[in-house]
């Protein structure tokens, strides 16, 4: 007969599901919402300026980290040029593919670029084997990754008419995301620093390389003279902007560390699913039987995926429950002998 398990435990699993699932549903809305916002406002106002949108949200992400550790809500170790060089390659990382992902918006005919973000999960998969992460897909996983991508890929194909360099583009995002997310992992497994540590320390780095790159920018002297900046929409929409930004990335950082880098990246390709899915039903452009058929299969993957994900978490997190178990009943024991 099998061992009951104790109530505090299940309640600790409860509480560990009930974070996990919150967490991915909050990431994936953000994720949909700030893309429209953003598609809307750069759109709608032309102000294709990403890296000084990146830059003011790294900047606010900061002080408002600041403020929240000031009056006693959130506890922030300070920053250390030692951890800084530790997280300097995930932060380069972050930066530049924070400008690509909204330079992506910025062109209306940037339709390769997202098509190409569908194989950031065997992208991540490659890495994971390539760094030697302590928690690696298994072998169902990493098939459930592979045809998950490929009827992405099926369902995502049309004809493309984008310039070469976005081609260039969406594969420099794709190892830069897989790449951010997969050292993210790996450092911190062997270093136990919390999430808001993380995130605040890429932000600091990111920081000097985005105020470089706005200098060295042909552009950025139009930045103050494309903006309505007396305008209160403007000025709503431009706030709107940072705050998902900022939120966004905060929640990348969050979920990668709670799950996996594959996880983070198996949900971009559950999003871009269903916005094809948006397009399918909007007739925006012709789909075949196997498309459709592909993007269903797609679909039902990342589901499976993710349940095979909260059981290993929950598998995980029972077996380090044990472990610190019978570590305190050998102390005790030790303390009676």
């Amino acid at each position: 007969m099998a061992a009951e398990v104790p109530a505090p435990e299940r309640r600790c699993r409860l509480l560990l599901c009930g974070c996990w699932f919150a967490a991915w549903a909050l990431y994936t809305i953000c994720s949909a919402f700030s893309e429209f916002v953003s598609k809307v406002f750069i759109s709608q106002y032309r102000f294709s300026f990403p890296a000084f949108i990146v830059l003011c949200q790294a900047l606010l992400t900061i002080g408002t980290l600041q403020l929240l550790k000031q009056v006693g809500l959130l506890k922030i170790r300070p920053y250390l040029l030692e951890n800084g060089e530790i997280f300097l390659l995930p932060s380069i990382c972050f930066c530049f593919h924070s400008i690509l992902i909204l330079w992506a918006v910025t062109n209306s005919s940037s339709t390769v670029f997202t098509f190409i973000r569908r194989f950031t999960p065997v992208a991540s998969l490659a890495l994971m084997q390539t760094f030697n992460l302590k928690k690696r897909a298994s072998t169902g996983s990493a098939f459930l990754v592979l045809l998950v991508t490929l009827c992405s890929v099926v369902a995502g194909v049309r004809t493309f008419n984008d310039e070469a360099i976005v081609y260039v583009y969406g594969l420099m995002n794709i190892m830069l995301e897989s790449t951010y997310l997969t050292l993210l992992q790996r450092i911190c497994e062997d270093q136990k620093t919390s999430v808001v540590d993380v995130h605040y320390t890429c932000t600091i780095n990111s920081c000097p390389l985005l105020f470089v790159y706005c200098l060295l920018h042909p552009d950025t002297h139009q930045i103050y003279p494309s903006g309505s900046w007396t305008s209160l929409i403007f000025l709503g929409f431009f706030s709107l902007v940072l705050l998902l930004g900022c939120l966004l990335k905060l929640l990348a950082c969050l979920c990668t560390l709670l799950s996996s880098a594959l996880m983070t990246s198996m949900m971009e390709v559950a999003k871009t699913d269903v916005l094809t899915l948006r397009s399918f039903t909007a007739s925006e452009w012709i789909v075949s039987p196997s498309q459709l058929t592909s993007l269903l299969i797609s679909a039902s993957g990342v589901g499976i995926f993710i349940y095979k994900d909260c059981r290993e978490t929950n598998k995980s997190t029972r077996n380090e429950t044990g472990i610190q178990t019978l570590k305190n009943v050998q102390c005790i024991s030790n303390i009676r002998i």
